[in-house]
């Protein structure tokens, strides 16, 4: 006759199942915490690249004699100037501009430097937006610097702006700069622009550009400079 044997499989204790319990909720919460984060950087990240790139694209249709006309009383020209409008008055810093300068100068030419809004409906006024870009998801552009100097042994002068209008006309390959309407802080011309934007979490991403030409993404901005009233 065959004796049955009976092995004894221990399993989980009620302390033990507590601890894996706790254990797998701290891991979990760890890892949604994280990830708001990092969706939260990500989504920074590539709205500081939208905001270069439009930069960008106003470069090189300025430069490179994009033709363009938002407006049925003026003919298509080539000669018109392309920028970035921004502004952080209001609800105005959820969004951004690319526009044309269409602004008739004395001279013949075109371009004032400043996107200017289209005052009302009549056949005189001129709409020089091409695009608006809305920003979502919380972010917001925050903050407007601009500044005159390259630092070292010079003194960098630099102002807070609640517009800023970076545009490019060809021939010349420099960006030029206007913060509040003006190009100059104390009488020397603005080399230097900084947007900055927000993210719901408070991180920041900066966007800086150079009369230069030069468009980069960073996280700190200038340092070491002298804070004045635009003129």
């Amino acid at each position: 006759m065959k004796k049955k044997i009976f092995k004894l499989i221990k399993g989980f204790t009620l302390v033990e199942l507590v601890i894996t319990i706790a254990i797998f909720a701290a891991m979990t919460t760890y890892l949604l915490a994280k990830y708001g984060k990092f969706n939260q950087t990500l989504l920074l990240t590539n709205l500081a690249y939208d905001v270069a790139l439009t930069i960008r694209t106003a470069q090189s249709f300025g430069l490179n004699v994009k033709s363009v006309s938002t407006n049925e009383s003026v003919a298509p020209s080539f000669d018109f100037p392309y920028g970035a409008h921004f502004d952080i008055t209001g609800t105005n810093n959820k969004s951004f501009i690319f526009f044309a300068d269409q602004n008739s100068l004395p001279d013949g030419k075109f371009g004032n430097g400043v996107y200017d809004p289209r005052p009302d409906e009549s056949e005189a006024s001129i709409e020089e937006k091409i695009n608006s870009y809305s920003i979502k998801r919380g972010s917001i552009i925050s903050e407007l610097l601009v500044c005159v100097g390259e630092g070292g042994t010079e003194e960098v002068l630099c102002a807070n702006a609640d517009t800023l209008d970076i545009s490019f006309k060809r021939p010349d390959p420099a960006a030029r700069i206007y913060a509040n309407g003006v190009n100059a802080i104390e009488g020397s011309k603005i080399n230097y622009a900084e947007i900055t934007l927000l993210a719901t979490d408070d991180s920041e991403k900066r966007i800086i550009v150079r009369t230069t030409g030069q468009i980069a993404i960073t996280n700190a901005g200038i340092e070491g400079f002298n804070l004045v009233s635009l003129e």
